[in-house]
């Protein structure tokens, strides 16, 4: 009997050692599990938290670059105006100083010297000569003007035409314009032209 104890106390044993091994690997893949778990949840987080801070800086970005750009439309738009408003100013007082010339003891002779060239220049042939209602003045002479065809004086009808000579060969079908409006128009044409790099 007493050996059927001890067999059973040995059976006992390792019954009770084998299933203390199993519960110690149960218990180490559980803790394992748990641990794994925990890491990918760790990583969860983190990617997730990463992702939120990556997105909060390129929505802080494009709103940066959106203000930026509005404001440099905003200056470039002040720009403009502010150079729009040069331009007149300058264009305005060259006018005030054209009339003023027109006016002037220079005036006729620079006129008939200006009046010979175009004509020179607009060749032989039928021409109608176009001035200032101021010159009419001058309509005598202009067609006094020893000349191969005839030459008719016309008053200008635009509002800037202020004075020079515009002249209309027909014949020929070529013009010439030497009006002061002309000549604004081509100087604020080159002023624009000449500043628009500085725009861009």
């Amino acid at each position: 009997m007493e050996n059927l104890t001890e067999k059973l106390n040995i059976f006992s044993e390792l019954v009770l050692r084998d299933a203390a091994q199993k519960r110690d690997e149960l218990i180490a893949a559980v803790e394992n599990e748990r641990s794994e778990r925990l890491t990918q949840k760790e990583n969860e987080f983190l990617q997730r938290a990463y992702d939120e801070i990556q997105s909060t800086i390129a929505e802080a970005k494009k709103e940066s670059n959106s203000k930026l750009l509005r404001a440099q439309l905003d200056a470039k738009k002040q720009l403009l105006i502010k150079r729009e408003q040069i331009v007149d100013d300058v264009m305005n007082e060259a006018e005030r100083k054209l009339r003023g010339f027109c006016q002037s003891a220079d005036y006729e002779k620079w006129f008939k010297d200006l009046v010979n060239k175009a004509l020179f220049e607009v060749g032989k042939g039928t021409k109608t000569v176009y001035i200032s209602p101021d010159d009419l003045k001058f309509k005598p002479w202009i067609e006094d003007i020893v000349d191969t065809a005839k030459i008719t004086v016309e008053p200008a009808q635009e509002h800037d035409f202020l004075g020079g000579v515009r002249i209309y060969n027909s014949s020929r079908r070529i013009s010439v314009d030497y009006s002061f409006g002309e000549m604004l128009a081509e100087q604020k044409e080159k002023f624009l032209r000449e500043n628009s790099a500085m725009l861009n």
